[in-house]
Order: C-alpha cells, then structure tokens, then sequence
C-alpha cells in the first residue's frame, strides 16, 4: 500500500471501531514504550476499541520490530504483539518534534512509557508539562524497579526482574538452577497491571474535574506480589521455601507424569474428592485412610509426597495418554495433557472458543493464528483488525487526519527529521 491507500485503509478501520461495541472505542492512548511492557498494555487496551497511537523516533525502531524475524523478512512477532495500533515516526529530540507530541497529548487520554525514569524530564516533558498540556491525563509507566527508591534511575530488564522477584528461584527443578520463563513474563505481567491501572484510572471520579493520574508498575514488583502467599508462610515458619519442580508446597498431589507412549500429563487433585477417586483408580485405596494421606495437610509432608509420586507415576506409566486422560475423566479425576503449540492448533475447544484469531502477516501475505485476548465481555468480546504495521505506515492518517498537516507538510517535517 502506498500512504494514500494506508491512509484509506486506517480510516475504515475507526469507522468500524468507531460503531462497535467495545468499550473503549472512545479512548485514544499513545504508546511511547518500547520492546514488551508498556506496549503490551496498550495492545490490551487496543483489544477493546482504544485508539492506540506507536510512536517511534524514526531512526530508532521500536526492537520489537525484528524478534522473531521468519526467513530474515518477515516479523512475526511483532504482527502479533502490535496489532491494532497506529505505527507514527517522532523525533522527540526536534523542536518540531516536541510541538507534535504536544498536539498529540492534546487529544489524547493516556499515555504510556517504560522508558528509564526522568527521561521523558530530559526530553522536555515532565509530568507538569504533561498536565499542563492535557490536565486529565493519565500517564502509566513502567520501568525496571519504579519510578523511586535507590534503584530507581537503574536499567532494568525484565529478566532481571524475574530474579530479583523470587520466581527464578523458585521456577526450578530440586536442586537444579534458577530458571527463568522461555518468554517474557515479567514484562507481560508488569504490562497486564499497568492496563488494570489505567482502566481503574479512567473511572476515578476526579477526572471528570480535570484531574490527571501517575501510574507507576515496576518490572519486579507484579511478580512478587504472586508470590505473597509464599513470602507469609516464610515469615511465620522460618523455612525458606524451596524449588519443587513441578510440584507445590501447599498442595499435593500436584505433579507432571509421563506416559506410556512419552507423552505428559498434569495432575492437581489435592482436593479430597478427586485424591480419594484417585486412589481408587490406581488400586491404592489403602492410602485414603492411612496415617500421612487422609487430607491435604498431611500429604504435603516429603515422605507422603515421595509415596504418592511413584504410585501414580507407575500407573501413569503403564498406559497411553489417551487411555489416562479416559479413565481419570471417567473417574472424576482432574487430569490434563500437557500440550506443545501443535496440540493446541488442534484441539476443539481451543476452536469452539475461539481462543486463537486470524491474522494476515502484510508483508508475507500469509494468514496465521495467535492467541487472542482471553476477556469475554459478552456480547462484545477484543477484537484484531489489523497486525502491527510497518514503521511510520500510519503518519499520514495521525498528521494529516488528527493533526490537520497536508501532505506538503508532512515531506518538510521528513526532511528536517522531525518525523
């Protein structure tokens, strides 16, 4: 497409959110972030009808443009991860530059950023300004360890963050490493809580007055506050909590088994109910009864673990996933496969939900799925009308459209490299 096809495209894109149902149809949010955090909570918010505006210095694109690059071309990464926004290039370092971020703030109600803290002050922008240009603003942030403290002006990584905030250490098999996430949890996560700020923000009452709002998400803290329950039983035992694998302190049976065919399987059946049909399943109804098995406080304890690993492991063991997942769902046990991305493209109730959407990669023409937003807001539900699209690829629809520039405009301000 060229800018006047784009341009086309991106105005009957409005249009059709402009006269959906979502909820947010009628919030504009510009996305100063970079790579995951920030940027994820402004897709979230995108999935629901807010207008998001990418804004990228046009030397600088954003890095998540070139993870996942398929056959050194196409980013499918970011097709996914910036679907539904609006691609604009900003020299916030150009006088001209500053002036447009400024027109944009006017017309705009949220603002996110996970740039290191006072970088925006630097560029011209503290939140005064910010204010005094949209006095309603809300302006979420998110950065490494907050916007205070004596690590506040650090950089900060989210795999860092996974560190510092207790789940590496405990993410791990007994007696093996820290491990972190094959993918970047704690930048999903911290993202997920700024978007909960923000739409919490947008009801506070005090806007309606012309009151703005700082929201200020760490990288470190979202995970540690999922940690909570452990951190309690710390202080109250004096014992340090341990990796488990695929196990978990306060309930057993909890565990992952293979199968007889090499498959895996999950099993949490720590309830009463789904323990006591369990052992009678696997011939060991003795267990129900016997000292260190009759309730969950008991079974937490190493020795009963140790017992009711290896008793289920060998059934387990002896037969095919499919035979398992039959007799357990026969039985009323909670039991599950563990699935790689294969087995979910085919599952039916991954379909019948319609958990993945459709999108269609620009560059490559090819259409493939990709988890959509888990939020059903019946009848109404997030929607993907676009992937994420080429750097600058909706300049001429944000400046000419929002902003008033013609086309002439728009080529002296590329010149001076303000866009």
């Amino acid at each position: 497409m060229d800018g006047e096809e784009r341009k086309g495209f991106l105005k009957e894109q409005r249009k059709k959110i402009a006269g959906s149902g979502l909820p947010l149809r009628n919030i504009r949010v510009l996305d100063l972030g970079s790579i995951v955090a920030a940027p994820y909570a402004a897709t979230i918010l995108s999935d629901f009808g807010a207008e998001v505006i990418k804004v990228e210095p046009p030397d600088n694109p954003d890095g998540l443009r070139f993870w996942g690059i398929v056959e050194g071309k196409y980013p499918a990464y970011w097709a996914v991860a910036s679907r539904n926004k609006l691609p604009v290039t900003l020299n916030l370092k150009h006088p001209q530059g500053k002036k447009i971020f400024a027109q944009l703030l006017e017309r705009a109600d949220v603002l996110l950023e996970n740039m290191r803290p006072k970088t925006l002050d630097r560029l011209g922008f503290p939140s005064a300004k910010l204010w005094e240009i949209k006095k309603p603003l809300i302006i979420g942030r998110i950065s490494g360890y907050g916007q205070t403290g004596p690590y506040a002006l650090k950089p900060g990584f989210g795999t860092l963050a996974e560190g510092m905030s207790g789940f590496a250490y405990l993410n791990a098999q007994p007696g093996g490493p820290p491990t972190n996430p094959p993918l970047p949890l704690a930048d999903l996560v911290a993202g997920l809580h700024l978007a909960i700020g923000v739409l919490t923000a947008l009801q506070n009452p005090r806007r309606g007055a012309g009151e703005g709002q700082e929201i200020d998400v760490s990288l470190y803290e979202p995970l540690l506050s999922l940690l909570g329950p452990e951190m309690l039983h710390y202080q109250l035992t004096g014992k340090m909590p341990e990796p488990m694998g695929n196990e978990w302190m306060f309930t057993a049976p909890r565990n992952s088994f293979q199968t007889g065919d090499g498959k895996w399987v999950a099993l949490s059946a720590s309830a009463q109910a789904p323990f006591e049909r369990m052992m009678d399943l696997i011939g060991h109804s003795e267990l129900k009864s016997k000292p260190g098995f009759r309730n969950n406080q008991e079974r937490i304890q190493r020795a009963s673990r140790q017992v009711l690993n290896q008793v289920i492991g060998e059934w387990i063991g002896r037969k095919t996933l499919q035979e398992v997942l039959a007799e357990c769902e026969k039985a009323g046990v909670t039991i599950g496969p563990i699935y790689n991305l294969e087995d979910i493209l085919k599952d039916p109730q991954v379909r019948e939900r319609e958990s993945l959407g459709s999108v269609r990669e620009p560059l490559s023409g090819k259409s493939f799925s990709f988890p959509v937003s888990p939020i059903r807001l019946w009848p109404e539900k997030g929607k993907t009308c676009f992937p994420g699209l080429p750097l600058g690829a909706a300049n001429e629809f944000v400046y000419q459209e929002l902003l008033g520039y013609s086309a002439e405009d728009l080529a002296g301000l590329k010149r001076e490299g303000a866009i």
